[in-house]
Formats: C-alpha cells, structure tokens, sequence
C-alpha cells in the first residue's frame, strides 16, 4: 500500500520547512534512513533521513515552496502502484504568466459584435498558452488618446509579450527603455534579451539618446518618476524597481521572535569600558603555544562572561510568571552571522572549560554554522549570550535579549584610545561592552556588577587560566 511521507519536525521551534533539494527521483528505491532531501528549517538546513522504504512514486512538493509541518512531500509505495490512492495532492503546476487583463471578461454577445484586432504571432509554447488565456479574457482596447516613438499608441503601458514582460521583470529592466521590434512596436523576447546582452548600460540608453532638448513622453517616463524630475541636460532620472526578497525560514524565525522580545521584554542597557592590555599580552602569548591552538580575544570575552555568571546567577536566568528560574549550568551563546540571517549555537558548561576547550568549540560551531551541518539539539539551550561587532569595526551597540535568557553582551571593538591615569594620558588598549538585559529578572545595580567582574577577569585575565 502506498506511504505518505509528510514533512518532519527536525527543531523545537520549527513550523514549517522548505525542500532545497530532494536526493531522490520518481522511480528511485528508497531504504529507512536514507537521505532523501535536504530541508532548510528555521535554523539551519538540514538531512531527512526516510522513516519508510519503498519505491518512489511521486514527489509532491516541488523545491522552494514553504510548507508546515506535517504536510506530504512524497509517496512511497510499490512499482506500478497508483500514488494518488494514497492521499497526496498532486503538485502544484506553475502557472503561465499571463498579459496584463481586465478584471473582468467582455461578455461573449458583446465581443462578438465587435471587430478584434488580430493578435500578434507567440514567439514559444509558453507564450501561446499565456495568449491564449488572455485573449479569452481581454476586453477591447480603449481608443488611443496619442502617440508614442516610431508610431507606438500610448495607452499609458507598454505593449509586450508575457514572455518578454517575465523576463524584463527578472532582470530588472524596464519596458519603457526597450525599444519593441514586434507589430505595432510591441516588445517581444528578442528584444528583451537583446536588452540583456547589452549589460547595465541598456536601462538608461534610451533616456541618454533623448539629448538635453527633446521632449520626452510623460507616458515613456518609468513609474513614479516626474516629467520635470531631469537632470541638468533635461534628461530625465530613471526610476528603479523595488525588489522583493523572499523571506528564508531562519528569517522569518528571527523576525518572530526578535518581535516577541522587544513587545515583551523591558529591556535596560548598561555600557561599560574595559582597558584590554593585559588580555591583548596574554592573547598573544597563548597564541605561541607549541600545540598550535590559537584564541581569539572573543574566546577570552566568552570566558571571562562565564566565570562572571558563578557569582552573578541572577544573570544566568529567565523570567516566568510562575516565577525567575536560575538556570544551574552555563551555556554561552555565541552569535554566528550567515547571509540569512543570525544562529546561537552555545559552548555548553562554558564556565568550567579552558581558554584552548573554548577556542576549539567556538571554531568548530562557527564552521559547521556556516556550513549549515550542525544538528538541531547543537542550536538551542543557550543561557546568555555573547555578540560581538567588534571585528567590523564597530565601538559599541545595544542587541535584544533572546526568549528564555536575561541578557545578552554586546561587544565592541579593542581600540587604542588617550587614557587618563595618575594625572598622566596615556596609551591603552580600550572594549566597550553593553550588558542589555530583562529589567523584569533584575535591576540596575545587578547589571553594574555583573560589568564590574567581567571587568575585573579581563583586566587581570591570568585568573582565566587557573
């Protein structure tokens, strides 16, 4: 009998996943534990083991598409077996792109009575589908109130293909700098690729060949722009599309809950500077180990905010309504940045590793982050948080506390700044770091000290390696 294999659950947090690239074809056999598709979730993306064996009948979701969870994406079954007795909707076709129609059809009597002009030849299968539809549906043209370059009506679009219309769209070019070599000036797929082989240039060539006094068209002119928006030789600005970008599932994931932190978290943010000369040295000379380890100062922050949470546990909390539970073992978060978006993989018992277990962790989660393989239980059960900006250059900034933490550090870069000691301005090597936390778990005067002993780790950092 036929399976339907549904989209799994692979983290705690994830709602609804999305196929990047099924493994497996129509016909291939499948064993249990097999991968079969690699499945972007909230967090990362990952492998789908099959739970099932039997020979693939149908795929029913197609790469790219947005699914909740549990919904089908295959059939399994025997060789010959109708997938469709099993339950599984079939895929979804994609639609042919249709030209621009009214929103409603002109009734058939009335269409009939009419002279319709005949329509231009389709240059490739899809576009005679896409022509078809919308000549069933496109009612007559309204009577043309001028006219355009080389003869063209100006109906305030411009005519073209649904072809040449998607590949325009793709390529962010406009219509109204193609010149259309189809009947009645009408843009067709040539001319558009033609537009495309040109490069960048091909947009604004139109408006350039204008010159400083000859009139150009309100209607020629791109959307939004103005007939009196031109520059000094009065040809006018292009105007530039929008550009829609699809939201990944780890995106989505972040706008959620870092919306959920600010409406729910009080947040209070307290900076502080840390003179890191000493932890520079100390960097430096660990670095010269004969084992090859080598620490970064971001290593040494996560370290000393470790140690600093034994002795400030409130830190190391979150708040419920039942109550604020202080969480008995420290994980540090550590922020990785991937193209889509933002990961926290935690160095678990952070407070009772060394500087060289720490480096080693935070290198292995940091590769294996951006190459998306780190499993779903390796992305959660942080406690409190470290980010740093640091290596770009920024000073200092606030970051929002994560659901199920009170507080996160944010870290700056290592600076050399004029120092003022003993009356005397001196050379140091500067951090500045915010502690931004849940003014819900605790207050001002816990936060201040919490700052105080980080403080005191990295100014005196050889208590980190005892």
């Amino acid at each position: 009998m036929a399976t339907v294999v549904t989209l799994p659950r692979l983290s705690d947090t994830m709602e609804e996943g999305v196929i990047a690239k099924w493994r497996i074809k129509v016909g291939d056999k499948v064993k249990r534990g097999q991968v079969i598709a690699d499945i972007e979730t909230d967090k990362a993306t990952m492998e789908f083991e099959s739970f099932d064996a039997g020979t693939v009948l149908k795929l029913v979701t197609p790469e790219g598409e947005a699914l909740p969870v549990g919904a089908p994406i295959a059939v399994f079954g025997q060789p010959g077996e109708n997938p469709d007795a099993a339950g599984a909707p079939a895929p979804k076709a994609e639609q042919p792109e249709q030209a621009d129609k009214p929103e409603k059809a002109a009734e058939p009597a009335k269409a009939a009575a009419k002279p319709v002009e005949p329509r231009p030849q389709p240059e490739s299968q899809d576009e005679v589908k896409a022509a078809e539809v919308s000549a069933a549906a496109e009612a007559p043209a309204p009577k043309a109130t001028s006219t355009g370059p080389e003869g063209q009506v100006d109906r305030g679009r411009i005519p073209a293909s649904p072809v040449a219309r998607r590949l325009a769209r793709e390529h962010d070019l406009e219509l109204a700098q193609i010149q259309g070599s189809g009947p009645h000036g009408r843009v067709v797929k040539a001319d558009v690729e033609q537009a495309i082989a040109k490069g960048p240039t091909a947009r604004p060539a139109a408006a350039a060949a204008t010159g400083p006094s000859e009139h150009v068209p309100a209607a020629s002119l791109p959307p939004g722009s103005h007939a009196a928006e031109v520059d000094e030789y009065g040809r006018p600005y292009i105007s530039r599309p929008d550009r829609t970008v699809k939201l990944s599932q780890m995106r989505k994931t972040i706008a959620k809950r870092m919306g959920q932190a600010k409406r729910e978290i009080p947040h209070i943010y307290l900076t502080m500077p840390i003179v890191m000369d000493k932890a520079v040295a100390l960097r430096a000379e660990f670095n010269l180990s004969v084992d090859g380890t080598k620490a970064s100062l971001n290593d040494l922050v996560i370290l000393a905010a470790a140690r600093a949470l034994r002795k400030h546990p409130r830190v190391n909390a979150y708040y419920t309504d039942n109550g604020i539970v202080e969480r008995g073992d420290v994980h540090v978060g550590v922020a990785v940045a991937l193209d889509d978006g933002l990961i926290v993989p935690p160095v678990r018992f952070a407070d009772q590793k060394t500087l060289k277990q720490i480096s080693i962790d935070v290198r292995d989660l940091g590769t294996r982050a951006k190459e998306k393989t780190l499993k779903p239980e390796e992305l959660t059960g942080s406690t409190f948080t470290v980010s740093n900006l640091g290596m770009f250059g920024i000073e200092e900034f606030c970051a929002i506390v994560n659901p199920g933490e009170a507080a996160i550090l944010a870290v700056g870069a290592v600076q050399d700044e004029a120092v003022v000691e003993d009356g005397k301005i001196v050379a140091r090597k500067r951090m500045r770091v915010t502690l931004c936390s849940d003014h819900r778990v605790f207050d001002g005067a816990e936060s201040a000290k919490y700052l105080q002993t980080l403080r005191k780790l990295l100014e005196s950092p050889l208590a980190l390696l005892t």
